[in-house]
């Protein structure tokens, strides 16, 4: 295979990732938020201010991507509760990737608040998350396998608080699309070197 082969796979491999990775999908529009909002109407277990929220955070689609920032207080026994979330998180999560969604960071908590300023009841968070969305439609279409599901009466059941909201703009060193381009690079080179012995 030649030199100029290689690259060109290796171009076309990456442009592939990309595709998927970032995506060409359009906007969400007012008609397909509406049809969404009626979950959370139908669900009665969403405020009427969460859901004003969450329709203004879709009709401001700007096509790019977000993180979901979540913080979870764990109900005692914590053992079992964490079971549960991790069988939500199994199922939850198995469905993201495949719209190239991922974790971004996930820890536990180390201790009690350290600062709390003007916040009451903010205390106690057993773990803090950051979920990678490629898009709101993708955000979107996931709520109707999400909401009232089994899987996600899992979460429900597992938790005593939370709360998410939904970050952008927002940058991630050494994220997929720089390893990604970086590994095909490297393949690559090997291969037309090993080609050129």
């Amino acid at each position: 295979m030649s030199a100029v082969m290689i690259w060109i796979i290796a171009a076309l491999a990456y442009a592939v990732f990309w595709f998927w990775y970032v995506g060409f999908q359009k906007k969400v529009t007012p008609q397909e938020v509406v049809t969404t909002m009626r979950l959370f109407e139908r669900d009665g277990s969403w405020t009427t201010h969460q859901q004003e929220n969450l329709r203004k955070f879709l009709l401001d689609d700007d096509g790019k991507d977000f993180v979901m920032v979540n913080l979870l207080h764990l109900k005692s026994p914590k053992e079992e509760s964490l079971k549960k979330l991790n069988k939500y998180q199994k199922i939850f999560l198995g469905a993201l990737l495949r719209k190239a969604g991922h974790p971004v960071m996930i820890a536990r908590a180390a201790s009690r608040n350290i600062e709390n300023v003007a916040c009451d009841h903010a205390d106690d968070w057993s773990a803090a998350g950051m979920i990678r969305y490629r898009s709101r439609r993708d955000l979107m279409n996931m709520l109707p396998a999400t909401i009232g599901s089994k899987h996600h009466g899992l979460k429900l059941d597992s938790l005593e608080k939370t709360f998410a909201f939904p970050a952008a703009q927002w940058f991630m060193f050494g994220g997929p699309k720089i390893v990604v381009a970086l590994s095909i690079a490297l393949l690559a080179s090997f291969m037309h070197i090993a080609t050129a012995l």
